[in-house]
């Protein structure tokens, strides 16, 4: 008995290993999403309260981003100067245009050029972190807290990998930041204070992954390896987080080969798009088309590919149906994973076909004969009666 109970023990440990694909990373907390809805496809911890080390200045650039004119002249102060650490070795009295400040901060992971960038903007770096504080409120990011621009170690500056993703694909709607981050090399015109600087991009990925599109790498001894990295396949772009890693690089690379190896990402409908063709009794023609009324994409395992099954549900329609009218739902099941539905609409007017009109006359018709005969025989029954009296 006691050897079948380990027996039975040992497959329900081998089957929740299975489900859960325990993947190789040495981070604490990791996650793997799709870029576009943000559905995770692998977690560690996502909710892990972490240091994000220089991962912060993805918030740092999105504002630089959305408040700053890239072409404006910025004027290096002496606290800009002096940040420790990771830097483009600005000098107090330099004069740097603020997109060369934002190719330096998101390439070469420059914490002085944070500094510079966040007086210029706010006036002073505690203003600017008040402004990072309150995009990462306005756009949910509820584990997040920043106390500067650039990521240097303070125990109340934390995060977690579900709200670096959310930022993350925020980021990635502008297309500056995605071409930035993309870049391999960055080259820097000399100023009144510099000779002209080339700095290549700390995320290795970019050269050693194939299909790699950016975002952003980050470390501290407190924080440890930190990454953000995208990658991009036949047009599908999947994000990796890790936060305290002992090889950021090599987690992430994994996080992404089983994305890409494991699942498959598809479009079910397009909105507008044609995609079910509904009878419709007594109609003018008797079929008429039917749109999606929303575009659906999915991600599934590959192994249940085969296994996709659709239903359409129609309504007991009968014309007059004007274009756009909801007329029915189609429905996929994909088992073991999920269910997804989409609401149908007329493609086109269908009114009445002419039979069924004739049809329709002839009962309406009928009607009024009916009616003006039983109308004929109370007015006649009426005469009678006043007779008698």
């Amino acid at each position: 008995m006691a050897h079948r109970f380990a027996i039975l023990v040992l497959l329900l440990i081998f089957v929740r290993a299975t489900l859960s694909q325990d993947l190789p990373i040495t981070a604490k907390s990791a996650l793997l999403a799709d870029a576009e809805t943000g559905e995770i496809l692998w977690q560690r911890n996502p909710d892990l309260r972490c240091y994000p080390a220089s991962l912060t200045k993805i918030m740092t650039a999105v504002l630089v981003l959305e408040r700053g004119n890239l072409e404006d002249w910025v004027i290096v102060p002496k606290e800009a100067a002096f940040t420790g650490e990771s830097s483009m070795a600005l000098k107090e009295g330099e004069r740097v245009q603020l997109k060369d400040l934002l190719n330096a901060i998101l390439v070469r992971s420059a914490n002085d050029a944070c500094v510079a960038a966040a007086i210029h903007l706010a006036g002073s770096v505690e203003k600017f972190v008040e402004w990072m504080n309150e995009k990462a409120k306005e756009l949910g990011m509820t584990n997040t807290h920043f106390v500067n621009p650039h990521g240097l170690h303070h125990p109340q500056h934390f995060t977690t990998a579900r709200d670096l993703l959310t930022l993350t694909r925020y980021a990635l709607q502008n297309p500056t930041f995605r071409s930035i981050i993309s870049q391999r090399e960055i080259i820097i015109a000399p100023t009144n204070k510099s000779a002209l600087r080339r700095y290549r991009n700390r995320n290795k990925l970019l050269e050693l992954y194939p299909g790699c599109d950016g975002v952003k790498t980050g470390y501290t001894i407190p924080a440890g390896k930190c990454l953000v990295a995208s990658a991009t396949r036949n047009g599908w772009q999947l994000i990796a987080i890790v936060l305290g890693s002992q090889d950021h690089f090599a987690d992430c690379a994994t996080l992404l080969d089983y994305g890409f190896n494991n699942f498959v990402k598809f479009i079910l409908s397009e909105r507008g798009e044609r995609v079910a063709l509904l009878h419709v009794p007594d109609g003018a023609p008797e079929w008429l088309w039917a749109t999606a009324t929303e575009s659906v994409k999915v991600i599934v395992p590959k192994a249940k590919i085969g296994r996709i099954k659709s239903r359409l549900v129609q309504g007991n329609l009968r014309p007059p149906i004007r274009a756009g009218e909801i007329v029915g739902e189609l429905i996929w099941d994909i088992p073991g994973a999920s269910i997804h539905k989409v609401k149908l609409a007329a493609a086109n007017n269908l009114d009445w076909s002419w039979k069924a009109k004739a049809r329709l006359w002839g009962i309406r018709f009928l009607g009024i004969s009916v009616l003006v005969l039983l109308l004929v025989k109370i007015a006649d029954r009426r005469r009678k009666g006043g007779r008698k009296a």
